[in-house]
């Protein structure tokens, strides 16, 4: 394979793969999470865990190969390395965005979903709070993904 076949394929699967993701995270507030509302604690954070845990299984796979695909690009096309950079280091700017910023409202609801007498404890107000933030905070994600995405396809399309 020629290398402008190899660069087509990364940019192409970088860019798609990143907008997918954005989709993801986008869906996850949109679709799954207001459904949790309204719920008894137990169940409205054993929901959380399950959306939490089987997005962990396809967010963390699906951002490492979009940044992976961008920086492959951006070393096979120096006249638009700064573009690709530019579009991977944004997908990739969601886990440190998780771990910094999300992390605590995260690990409160996973804790309250895994511990009876705390379920006992808490108000659907609190609950309903937290889903709330990590709402908020999950679409920031999906934008920094979208905007990853849109720059990989402006510098692919040779916009930028």
């Amino acid at each position: 394979m020629d290398s402008v076949t190899v660069l087509r394929t990364t940019s192409f699967l970088g860019l798609s793969s990143s907008l997918f993701l954005s989709g993801i995270y986008f869906c996850s507030t949109q679709v799954a999470l207001p459904v949790l509302y309204g719920l008894p604690v137990a169940t409205s954070t054993h929901g959380f865990d399950q959306l939490y845990h089987n997005g962990l299984n396809v967010v963390g796979p699906l951002v490492a190969f979009s940044s992976l695909c961008s920086a492959a690009s951006a070393y096979l096309d120096s006249r638009r390395r700064i573009g690709y950079a530019i579009a991977g280091a944004t997908t990739l700017a969601s886990l440190p965005w998780t771990r910094l910023v999300m992390w605590g409202v995260i690990q409160r609801l996973l804790a309250i979903s895994g511990d009876v007498k705390l379920q006992e404890k808490v108000q659907v107000a609190e609950v309903e709070k937290l889903l709330d933030q990590w709402g908020w905070m999950n679409l920031v994600r999906s934008g920094m993904a979208a905007v990853g995405g849109i720059v990989g396809l402006l510098v692919a399309g040779d916009v930028l």
